[in-house]
Order: structure tokens, then sequence, then C-alpha cells
């Protein structure tokens, strides 16, 4: 991991297959936590369900361990987007997804906060070389399916609140690994998606943080990439 992001400035962290956007004033140690939960939750749903079509499967084991980690499930759907031109762009969906849910459950300023972090993520990974061959080389030596899209803030009360969503969006061939991430089109008639809003209770993370480091410590020098946004 990067360890020069400032927690005074919003940052991403490509984490696996995943992007994950984190707001201003999030300590640098919470960050961190939240890494690692995400990474862990990750690597445990992918090894049991890498496939394409899997998604709805991936994304229910990977809320049960982001449970297992301190964080409480508040809402979660599950959709399928469906396009007649049969050309979704991976980043519009999971984003409209972020945005759907988070208007749901949040007031205007936190789900806004939220929604603006997400796509300025996306934006920024379209500039940061490093973190989208990080991103692409996780997908093609595990050619796992899904794609994660998340953002974390923190609000008034100290509550760190993340919105996650999952994408069904296996690449068609090495050709559409040269894109930008998250610009690869499905050509699925329809396509998966699995959202939810979690809150972080760190005390019960606290118990496992040791643990949990040392299982991700190594694979996270390799696959997790910070970068300011």
């Amino acid at each position: 991991m990067t360890e020069n992001i400032s927690s005074n400035r919003n940052s991403a962290a490509v984490i696996e297959q995943s992007l994950m956007a984190f707001g201003a004033g999030i300590e640098v140690g919470v960050r961190a936590d939240i890494k690692h939960a995400f990474h862990f939750a990750t690597l445990a749903a992918s090894k049991q369900y890498p496939d394409q079509g899997q998604t709805e499967q991936w994304f229910k084991l990977f809320l049960q361990v982001m449970q297992d980690c301190g964080w409480v499930t508040l809402s979660r759907s599950y959709e399928r987007e469906s396009s007649a031109s049969q050309s979704l762009k991976l980043g519009a969906v999971a984003y409209k997804s972020i945005k759907v849910i988070g208007q749901a459950v949040f007031s205007n300023p936190i789900s806004d906060a939220l929604a603006e972090l997400a796509a300025k993520a996306l934006e920024a990974l379209g500039e940061v070389t490093e973190a989208q061959d990080i991103l692409k080389r996780n997908m093609r030596e595990r050619q796992i399916s899904t794609v994660g899209l998340g953002a974390c803030v923190q609000n008034a009360s100290g509550e760190v609140l993340l919105v996650i969503s999952a994408v069904d969006a296996k690449p068609l061939d090495d050709h559409e690994l040269d894109t930008v991430a998250f610009e690869w089109k499905s050509t699925a008639a329809q396509m998966y998606t699995g959202s939810a809003v979690l809150v972080f209770h760190r005390e019960v993370f606290d118990t496992l943080r040791e643990t949990i480091a040392e299982r991700v410590g190594e694979r996270a020098r390799r696959n997790v990439l910070d970068y300011e946004i």
C-alpha cells in the first residue's frame, strides 16, 4: 500500500479487483482497517465464487465476511441491468447502483458525498496508470469475474459509512483489458449488480486486526495501491 496518503485529502485504493474511495477526515489508521477488512472479505468471496455468473453468491459471502469483521449492513439490494445495445459500461452501472442505494438510506449531504467520491475515484483511475495496471493484472491473473466499487465517509458522529456495489463483469478477452479500467463493456443482455450500505463497528475489528493484517499483508503489498483524488 502507498504510505504517503494524507487523511486530510480524498483518496482511492485499488484493492484486488475493486476500487474504494475514502473521504477526507478518515484517519490513516481507520483507512488501513477498512482496507484490510475489505481486502480480506474480497479474497474470501473470490476464492469461493470466482466464475462469471456467480456475482450474487460472491456478494452475499462478501457481506457475510464483512459482518464478521465488524461491518453491519444497513441496507442491501440486488438487481439486473438490461441494455438493448448490449454495451453496458461497468463504471456507469456500478456508480448508478451506489447512487441509488445511498439516496435511499442517507440524507442528501451524505449520499451526495458518497456518489461524488465514487465518481472522482473512477475519473482519477483513468489518469493513474499504475493503479490501472494493478487492477487489470489482478483480474487477468485470477480470472475473477466480479468487479467492485465502493465509497466511504465518516459522519459528524464519527461513524464510518460505506456504500459498495458489485458487478458481474468478465472481460471478453485480453484486448478488452487494454482499455481503461471500469470502461470495459459487457455484451451480456443482463448484468447482475449487488449494492449495500454498511457501518463500521471498529471495536469488533480490534479483536481481529492482527490476524487479518497478517493474512492480507503480503498480498496487499502486491495487489493494493492508493492514490489521491
